[in-house]
Parts: C-alpha cells; structure tokens; sequence
C-alpha cells in the first residue's frame, strides 16, 4: 500500500510531503496521521488544527535533511520565502493556547469519546441500504449517499443534501454524495447524537 510508495520514493531519494492540514492534530487518532505509517514524510504542511481555526496560520515543517540543505552563509543557497503575515504574533498566540488546550486530559478524553460514537454509528450505517462504503479512522467519519447521479465529489446531490441538514439546524458540508463528519473537540454528546439524528432523519 502507501507504505511500499513512500519506500520506493525515499529509496530514489524523492521528498515525500505529507498535507496535515485536515488530518493532523488527532484528527485520525494520532498526533499526525503520517505518525501511522512506517515511513516518514520529509515535509509536512499543517494549518487549522494550529489555532483551532480561530486565527489563520500555517506551517510548513521539515526534516533536518531538508533544513541542513538550506543551512550556509552563502545567499544563493537560501530559501528565500516568506508573506505577509509570517510569525504573526496574534496568531502564534492562539496556536500556542490552541495546543494547550489539545493536550488537557478533558480534549483527549472528549476526542476518545467522539471516536467511539462514531464506531457505533458507522455499525449503524453499514446496515442502511441507502448508504455504502462508510469508512471511520478517529475522529472523521464518511459515507456515500446512494442515487441515481454519478458518485463521487460533482455529484448534484451535494446541495440538496446541504439544503435538507442545514434546515434541520445542522451544517455538514457534503462532498457531493459523499457526506462526512468533523466535528470539533468540543462538542457535547447530546450535540453529536443531534448531528447523528439529522442524518438519519435526511438520509436513512
């Protein structure tokens, strides 16, 4: 699988980069999700999780293999990038209280819980006719809608679904048939079974 891929990759020296702007800061169940594989990424781009998507700011963060390579007092060899709002100290401040909280035993325990809710459900889900491949890793659950439009993310279905959760007090962002749930740490169990409800009640 991915694992071989990177293999190959690393064996012929080509940088692997890892996007963890979605998936990153447990979202998957670890750290980063990269943290599941045997081989590791050379660079890796992270972004909302930093500040709880308070506060714009990214990252992008390397090995030493690519750092020492733009390490020398000679200009031509540096790495000249930057914008506007690099090291913004308003936004470093809410990463670093972001994090904080990230690691307070009340966020993990409340990550613990959502991942175990979800298991439940996707077990209810697998059972729906109306519904197929429904996949869960940590704290993202997905599954496709079955219709009659071509599956995948230009599916119409998208925005009638959309319409349909959002008047029943619930924003889920549906990637054409294909409807996930992310939700914040924060989220309460009574809020959670509510999101769960709504789908049942649109698409189930």
């Amino acid at each position: 699988g991915l694992n071989a891929w990177l293999n190959i990759a690393k064996t012929n020296n080509v940088i692997c980069i890892a996007d963890e702007v979605m998936t990153g800061f447990y979202r998957t169940g670890t750290f980063f999700a990269s943290l599941q594989m045997e081989t590791q990424p050379d660079i890796m781009c992270l972004s909302k999780g930093l500040t709880g998507g308070v506060l714009p700011m990214s990252l992008t963060i390397c090995n030493k293999k690519i750092y020492h390579a733009f390490w020398s007092d000679d200009k031509m060899k540096t790495f000249f990038h930057g914008h506007s709002f690099t090291g913004n100290p308003v936004g470093c401040a809410a990463a670093l209280a972001s994090l904080d909280l990230l690691e307070k035993q009340e966020t993990q325990d409340s990550i613990n819980r959502i991942i175990k809710s979800h298991e439940v459900f996707s077990k209810e889900l697998e059972q729906s006719n109306k519904v197929e491949n429904v996949r869960q890793i940590g704290t993202v659950i997905a599954f496709d809608v079955i219709n009659d439009g071509e599956a995948g993310y230009f599916n119409k279905n998208r925005d009638a679904l959309y319409k349909a959760f959002l008047e029943k007090n619930v924003l889920l962002r549906p990637l054409g048939n294909v409807v996930y749930i992310l939700a914040p740490y924060s989220i309460t169990k009574e809020e959670l079974n509510t999101v769960y409800q709504v789908i049942r009640s649109v698409v189930l």
